[in-house]
């Protein structure tokens, strides 16, 4: 390629060029040689497109991408490697290869899915994050029956159970009436 036909070269025709170039073996010294252009010229340009040489991939990479390359593709062989790289235009708009538009279908097709994962993490999270003072506080939340005269109702419960709910309401200041009708009230609305 001459001087003026790649100087006619958009600058992503150009990253491309070079990076064709580079992964056939060529050095970037031997390639500004062949086509006859100056160093800083070549600096100058990548530099102003937000480019720059990734020693490690010997790839003109996008600034921004220069760290996630180099962690991501360090594990994976030279060949590997430069078939993976994304190249970005001077708009910087991704050109994706054909695994990586996989990828973001199978994302895009199951983003509910996603979302509903995220969500039920946060609520998850959140919950066992809560601070002791606030799982030890109790909320009674009923309705003031007190006029109707509730009637005692016995039930059976499982002595195990039943002597620790004994212990639970000693240090308690609500009745133990209050605390098992709150009980049974979180439980029905928890599993309606």
């Amino acid at each position: 390629m001459t001087k003026d036909e790649f100087k006619n070269l958009n600058f992503k025709d150009k990253v491309l060029y070079l990076n064709e170039r580079l992964s056939e073996g060529q050095t970037v010294i031997r390639i500004r040689e062949d086509i006859g252009i100056g160093e800083k010229a070549l600096q100058r340009e990548i530099k102003a497109n937000g480019y720059k040489y990734d020693n490690k991939l010997k790839q003109y990479i996008a600034n921004t991408e220069a760290n996630i390359n180099a962690n991501t593709v360090s594990n994976t062989t030279s060949n590997t490697h430069k078939k993976d790289i994304v190249v970005l235009d001077e708009n910087t708009i991704p050109i994706l290869k054909e695994s990586q538009e996989v990828a973001i279908n199978f994302l895009e097709e199951n983003l509910e899915v996603f979302e509903l994962i995220v969500e039920k993490f946060k609520a998850n999270t959140m919950s066992n994050t809560t601070s002791n003072t606030e799982k030890n506080t109790i909320i009674v939340d009923l309705i003031d029956d007190k006029h109707l005269k509730p009637q005692a109702k016995a039930f059976r419960v499982n002595m195990f159970i039943y002597k620790e709910w004994q212990e639970f309401c000693e240090n308690k200041r609500f009745s133990k009436q209050d605390l098992l009708s709150m009980a049974m009230k979180e439980y029905m609305e928890k599993y309606k």
